[in-house]
């Protein structure tokens, strides 16, 4: 069926060829284009494709061969390619929601593959829900993409304002409640019931084309990002009842915390297993903004007392072009005197 079908192709253009019918020619490139993506034959169809594009002649054409490129090279993980065509894409003005969604699609995978993941869910969050049909994913992928890359770059106000707030990501949420019950447990920072659902659907997100290069990494700022929210209201903290949140135990959990707290301002008591915030001292604050501003203002009182020796030794370079404001002399009038 397969070569049946791409020597008709190939006989319909010749055929179109002989009577000089361009449009027919493209639509026939396309349509092979698209034969062979669908059997996954992505270099014939990036083959078609580019023959498809040579017998364009509007806008409209350039933007379908625009969208079949970005298709190929998605499933090729060429995301340099990607994001350059999705740039030409942008620049041209459309309306239709289908297009645009495909484009965002194309820009959240993209970011994601950047391993940007807070601009990705973003980008993911702005994709309409309505009339979805043959897209490079389907919608509860997008959910858990959106998900994922969420909980792993979002403050919880965030959180709060962007996903569960958001009455367009609400219609993906309604598709799959675990999803959104995972969401809702975060945020109300029942940690453990979040990332025992997480854990549960591990295996199954592994097995995902795009997702699986970056699971271990989503899930590693999800869990620290988790912790630091954990800890965030607090000034001390009891890493035994920490341990239990987090459906691990102390010593695990130690060890989680010196790799995360560096530079946080916070201090691990191993002895008595408690988490301190560290006070900021204040005093010593003022003291080095004081100094900072000092050597600030002495910089510039040495820089206008080097301008004023220079203007007074007379080293000022001035510019020997005439100044054209300056009215001319009278004596500089053809004839001399005044008439």
């Amino acid at each position: 069926a397969v070569v049946s079908t791409q020597s008709t192709g190939e006989q319909d253009i010749k055929g179109y060829q002989i009577t000089q019918d361009k449009e027919n020619i493209r639509r026939a490139n396309q349509m092979l284009g698209d034969h062979f993506h669908d059997c996954g034959d992505l270099s014939n169809a990036t083959k078609y494709y580019q023959k498809s594009r040579d017998y364009g002649s509007t806008v409209t054409h350039t933007l379908e061969f625009l969208l079949n490129f970005i298709k190929v090279n998605v499933y090729h993980f060429h995301w340099r390619s990607v994001s350059n065509y999705v740039e030409k894409a942008e620049h041209i003005d459309e309306t239709d929601v289908r297009v645009l969604r495909r484009i965002q699609l194309a820009k959240g995978l993209t970011e994601m593959s950047l391993k940007d993941y807070n601009q990705a869910a973003k980008t993911f969050l702005n994709i309409p829900c309505d009339s979805w049909n043959d897209e490079i994913i389907s919608p509860l992928t997008l959910l858990i993409y959106t998900t994922l890359c969420a909980l792993a770059s979002f403050k919880r106000k965030d959180i709060q304002k962007l996903l569960i707030e958001n009455n367009n990501f609400k219609q993906y949420l309604d598709m799959q409640p675990t999803i959104r019950n995972c969401i809702l447990s975060f945020y109300n920072r029942r940690f453990n019931i979040g990332l025992q659902s997480l854990d549960m659907l591990k295996r199954e997100f592994k097995l995902d084309l795009f997702l699986s290069p970056h699971i271990d990494d989503l899930y590693f700022f999800i869990r620290s990002e988790s912790m630091k929210q954990y800890f965030a209201p607090y000034l001390c903290c009891d890493m035994v009842k920490m341990a239990a949140a987090f459906n691990t135990d102390v010593d695990s959990l130690e060890l989680e915390l010196m790799a995360l707290v560096g530079g946080e301002g916070v201090k691990i008591d191993s002895f008595n297993k408690v988490l301190r915030a560290v006070k900021r001292n204040e005093k010593e604050q003022v003291r080095r903004d004081v100094i900072e501003l000092c050597n600030t203002l002495q910089f510039k009182t040495q820089e206008l007392i080097v301008k004023t020796a220079i203007l007074k030794a007379g080293l000022v370079i001035k510019s020997s072009a005439p100044n054209i404001d300056e009215k001319p002399s009278t004596s500089s009038v053809r004839g001399g005197g005044p008439l």
